[in-house]
Parts: C-alpha cells; sequence; structure tokens
C-alpha cells in the first residue's frame, strides 16, 4: 500500500503551535507523513515581505528534526516564481511516484480555489480542510467536491503575521510558538 503523505503549504514566517496542532491532528487520523512545504513566493502574498528562504527551510528543519513523521521540504525552491499549487504536485508526483499525495489546507483558501492556475489537477487528489476562525459567511464554489473532505480540526486563533508584530514589539512569545522555533528566532535575532 502506497503512504499517505499529507503536503501542508505555507510560507510558515515562522512556524507556530497552530501549525503544529493542525499537523498532528491529521497525521493521526489520515496520513502516514505530513510535509511541511515551504512556499518562497505564494502568489497571493507577492507584496508580502517574507523573510529569506533559506531562513524559513531552517527553521522547518529544526523543528522537523526530532518528529520521525514531519518532513519539511522545499521542493518549491527549484521551481519558476511565483508557486503554484499544481506545478508543485505535478513534480512530487514525478519525483516520488510511490506516495500518496493529498494537500491539507485552511477553509479560507478553498474560497476562490476555481480561480487557481490548473486547479482541476489539484481536484484530481483529495484536499483536506480545517476551519479558520472568523469564517462566519463560509462559500466556496468547490465545497461540495468529492475531493474536498471537511475536518474538525482545531481552531487556531494565532497567525504568523500576528506573532511577528508581537516579537517586534518586544512582547512574549513563548507559548505561540514550538521551544525549537523560539530558541531559533532568538538566537538569530528574527523580526525584531
Amino acid at each position: 500500500m502506497m503512504r499517505k503523505v499529507g503536503l501542508f503549504f505555507g510560507t510558515f514566517d515562522p512556524i507556530h503551535i497552530g501549525h503544529e496542532k493542525i499537523a498532528i491532528y491529521f497525521l493521526e487520523r489520515y496520513f502516514d507523513e505530513i510535509w511541511f512545504v515551504i512556499t518562497p513566493l505564494n502568489p497571493d502574498k507577492i507584496n508580502e515581505n517574507l523573510t529569506d528562504q533559506s531562513i524559513r527551510l531552517e527553521m522547518a528543519k529544526n523543528f522537523c528534526d526530532d518528529k520521525e513523521k514531519f518532513k519539511y521540504c522545499d521542493i518549491e525552491f527549484n521551481l519558476p516564481k511565483p508557486n503554484y499549487t499544481a506545478d508543485t504536485l505535478v513534480e512530487l508526483k514525478n519525483n516520488y511516484p510511490d506516495l500518496d499525495f493529498s494537500i491539507i489546507m485552511g477553509e479560507d483558501n478553498l474560497i476562490g480555489l476555481e480561480t487557481w492556475k490548473n486547479y482541476k489537477r489539484i481536484l484530481e487528489g483529495k484536499i483536506y480542510v480545517y476551519p479558520r476562525a472568523n469564517q462566519q459567511k463560509f462559500d466556496a464554489k468547490l465545497k461540495d467536491h468529492h475531493s474536498v473532505i471537511f475536518s474538525d480540526a482545531p481552531i487556531m486563533k494565532i497567525s504568523s503575521s500576528e506573532i511577528r508584530s508581537i516579537i517586534r514589539e518586544e512582547e512574549d512569545y513563548l507559548k505561540l510558538v514550538p521551544s525549537k522555533i523560539h530558541n531559533y528566532i532568538s538566537k538569530n535575532n528574527l523580526y525584531r
């Protein structure tokens, strides 16, 4: 039987406890491994001032280091920018034909998925959707598509941009990120 891999895409700037809890939730219920796919340049965040991709990759490596079933993935680093999920999926399937890949995404990303580049190719596999805070009126055109699977993963009320802001304000963020990420941010004086 093929190993099932959940692809958790993100800029991960930085990885926080919300990412960790969602990844654990999906690992325990659906997958053999979770891959954190670090996106160098998301088409929806072109104007966002991201931390250098090599630093974000290093944080992901540190985070996954002692977790056997969490892997980091830098496949998008060598693909044309901005990065499109459909292109990444093709590349992953070519490189790892013996693995069964599915995408993990927040329900806010499902809204407008039909406008993504080659979105039908994405829907050839499964998309596992987790709820987002503040999604009162959730209306995604593809919510009833047979490839879309909704989960009752915990709702996380924290974001990487909030954490960066908290660090800039020199407030305590210890409980918002895994300890290895906290150590890395402190040691490298990030987001100040």
